[in-house]
């Protein structure tokens, strides 16, 4: 009958054991997921910044990630429910939303709200500026701060039946977007996209400019709304 060696089966079972608290170390939460609790990064005063999976909603959970500051205001949450309604928001100092998208309708945003241009109907059908240039010349500025890669101009052109005119953005003496040409007998809108130039933040100007190409009867523009545009 053969003698167990006790003393080395205990080194193995210990060096085993030494092994699989390394893998553990190195695999912490690696492919890890959770159906209920949560997971939470906190500060060295342990207040909670970061929750992950059952986050506070009103008196209630619900599933999702919410960002919280030192103080404990909220600044960000993002959730799901069962029945697909959660959303997301981000929050200022005072927990007012600051931005959201549109649950309801289920597209684009419910904050902020983004203000849109009204004109009078008469410029709509007789644009307000007419240009008889044979050369490009600025008509109309847009001016504001950049927050934006690109900006996007809607330009109501109008041309009689042998008249052709041409439009364009720059700034200053740089052109930032494509030549629209309008053709004789338009009574429409053209869309003018343009990349713009600058620092964040800095004040810059946009200008669109026009010419009549052909022809000698009338050429009239209006612009009827801009706005910064992802690039």
């Amino acid at each position: 009958m053969g003698t167990v060696n006790q003393r080395e089966d205990l080194l193995s079972v210990v060096r085993d054991l030494q092994r699989q608290v390394r893998e553990l170390r190195r695999r912490s939460l690696f492919n890890a997921a959770i159906s209920e609790g949560d997971i939470q990064v906190r500060t060295p005063e342990g207040a909670p910044i970061v929750i992950a999976g059952q986050i506070p909603y009103g008196s209630s959970t619900v599933s999702g990630l919410a960002v919280y500051r030192s103080d404990g205001t909220l600044q960000a949450r993002f959730f799901d429910s069962a029945g697909g309604n959660g959303f997301w928001a981000l929050f200022d100092e005072a927990e007012n939303i600051l931005a959201s998208d549109d649950t309801v309708a289920g597209e684009g945003l419910a904050r902020p709200y983004i203000p849109m241009r009204t004109v009078p109907y008469t410029e709509v059908t007789t644009p307000p500026v007419a240009v008889t240039s044979a050369s490009f010349v600025p008509v109309f500025r847009t001016s504001g701060m950049k927050q934006l890669a690109r900006i996007r101009v809607r330009v109501l052109v109008q041309t009689d039946g042998a008249t052709t005119g041409e439009i364009v953005l720059m700034q200053g003496v740089s052109t930032i977007s494509t030549t629209v040409i309008v053709p004789p007998s338009t009574n429409d809108y053209m869309i003018l996209d343009g990349t713009v130039t600058g620092g964040h933040l800095t004040f810059v100007d946009v200008d669109t400019h026009a010419r009549r190409s052909a022809g000698a009867g009338t050429f009239r523009i209006g612009v009827s709304a801009d706005s910064g545009i992802q690039s």
